[in-house]
C-alpha cells in the first residue's frame, strides 16, 4: 500500500514540477540548466535512492511532456507528505532568471497559500541548490485543496525558456482522520465517515464539479460551469476549436487539423471530391460518384437533360423541356406532324419526295397559321 502510494507521489511530483520547454537553439551543453528530485527526497517519495532527473540541457525529461493526460487522472498528494525538495542548477557562464507568477491555494478553508524557500523573483544558483515547496495544511477543515504554483524560467535575453502549463492545478489532501481522503470544496464529512458534498460537487471527497454543458475535447471541470480547456481548444465547454487549417467546400473545423466534410468530399481538408468525374449543370457531388442534380437535369453525372412529360417517339431532349423534333415533326414535345405542302418547303434542296408514302394534304386557308415549331422561319 505505501508503495502504491509512493508511486501516486511520483506523478504527482513529475506533474508538479512540469515545464513546457521552448530550448534555445544551437545552445552549449556546458551553459544549461538542470533540475532534479535528489536521491535522498527520492526515497521518501518512491522509496528508491536515486535521482529523478526532471529538466536536462535545458530540456524537459521525457515522462513530463503530456501534462494535460496526466493531469486529469493524477491523484492528490497525500496527507503524510508536507513539502518537497527539488534541487536545481545553472551550469557554465550563463545567467537563468526565475519567476514564481502564482503561488495561490483555491480552497483557503483547507489550506494556505503553497509556500517556497526562496525569493519569488530572482537567479537560477550556479551551485547545486534546493528548492523547496510546501503546501500548509490548516487543520481546521478536512478535504483536498486546489493550488496553483507557476513558475517561468528566462535567459539572460529575457526570452522565456521553460514555464509551467497554463492553467495547470494541483490538489493537496488534508485532514484529521475524520474521513480518509477528507472532503474537498466545502465537503461536509458525516459521522458515518462519508463526504457529504454541496451542489455541484461529488465523488468519495467532492473532488468533482458538475459541468453542464459538460466539458468536452478533454477539458477539465474545476469548479461547477468551469472547465478548462487543453490546448487546441475554447468555449465554456471546450466545444470550439482553435483551428489554424483551412477547410474547403463548406468544411467545418471541430479539432486543431481535422475538418468535418459535407456530403460529397473528403481528405484532410475536404479537398477531394469523391466524384471522380464532375457533376455537371449545377449538380452536387452527394457521395461515392453520387449527383445530387439539379432540377432539369438527372443521369449519373446530372448530363441528360429532362423534358416533362417527353419528346415522344419523334424527339429528343436537348435542354430542359425543349425537344428537337425528327424531321416531319413539330409541336413542344413533337407529336405533330406537318403536311406534304409544308414538308416540300422544309425539305433541303435536292431531296427527293415519294408522294405516296404521305397523306394528301388538305387545303389550307387564305389566312396562314405558323405551326409551333423549334425551327426557326
Amino acid at each position: 500500500m505505501a508503495q502504491q502510494t509512493a508511486l501516486f507521489a511520483l506523478k504527482i511530483w513529475s506533474m508538479l514540477s512540469f515545464l513546457t520547454a521552448q530550448s534555445e537553439a544551437g545552445q552549449q551543453q556546458e551553459d544549461s540548466l538542470y533540475m532534479w528530485i535528489d536521491a535522498r527526497q527520492a526515497k521518501i517519495l518512491i522509496g528508491l535512492e536515486e535521482d529523478i532527473l526532471i529538466v536536462s540541457e535545458g530540456k524537459m525529461a521525457p515522462f513530463t511532456h503530456d501534462f494535460r493526460k496526466a493531469q486529469q487522472r493524477m491523484p492528490s498528494i497525500p496527507v503524510n507528505i508536507y513539502s518537497v525538495n527539488f534541487t536545481w542548477q545553472a551550469t557554465g557562464k550563463a545567467e537563468y532568471f526565475y519567476e514564481f507568477l502564482s503561488l495561490r491555494s483555491l480552497d483557503q478553508g483547507i489550506m494556505a497559500d503553497p509556500t517556497i524557500n526562496i525569493p519569488q523573483l530572482g537567479t537560477v544558483p550556479h551551485k547545486a541548490a534546493v528548492l523547496q515547496v510546501g503546501f500548509p495544511c490548516l487543520g481546521n477543515q478536512d478535504g483536498v485543496a486546489a493550488f496553483e504554483v507557476t513558475i517561468i524560467i528566462m535567459n539572460s535575453e529575457g526570452n522565456i525558456i521553460l514555464q509551467t502549463p497554463q492553467n495547470a492545478i494541483f490538489f493537496k489532501t488534508c485532514q484529521q482522520a475524520k474521513c480518509p481522503g477528507g472532503c474537498r470544496n466545502g465537503g461536509f464529512c458525516t459521522e458515518r465517515h462519508i463526504c457529504e458534498c454541496p451542489d455541484g460537487f461529488y465523488g468519495h471527497h467532492c473532488e468533482k464539479a458538475l459541468c453542464t454543458p459538460q466539458c468536452m475535447n478533454g477539458g477539465l471541470c474545476v469548479t461547477p460551469g468551469l472547465c478548462i480547456c487543453p490546448p487546441g481548444f475554447y468555449g465554456t465547454n471546450c466545444n470550439k476549436a482553435n483551428c489554424t487549417t483551412t477547410c474547403f467546400n463548406s468544411g467545418t473545423c471541430f479539432y486543431p487539423g481535422k475538418c468535418i466534410c459535407p456530403p460529397g468530399f473528403e481528405g484532410t481538408q475536404c479537398e477531394l471530391s469523391k466524384c471522380h468525374q464532375s457533376c455537371r449543370n449545377g449538380g452536387k457531388c452527394t457521395g461515392k460518384n453520387k449527383c445530387k442534380c439539379s432540377k432539369g437535369y438527372q443521369g449519373d453525372l446530372c448530363s441528360k437533360p429532362v423534358c416533362e412529360p417527353g419528346c415522344g417517339a419523334h424527339g429528343i431532349c436537348v435542354e430542359p423541356n425543349i425537344c428537337q423534333c425528327k424531321e416531319g415533326w413539330h409541336g413542344k414535345h413533337c407529336n405533330k406532324r406537318y403536311g406534304v405542302a409544308l414538308m416540300n418547303v422544309l425539305r433541303p434542296t435536292g431531296t427527293k419526295y415519294r408522294q405516296q408514302h404521305t397523306p394528301s394534304p388538305k387545303k389550307t386557308e387564305t389566312k396562314h397559321t405558323s405551326p409551333e415549331s423549334n425551327y426557326i422561319w
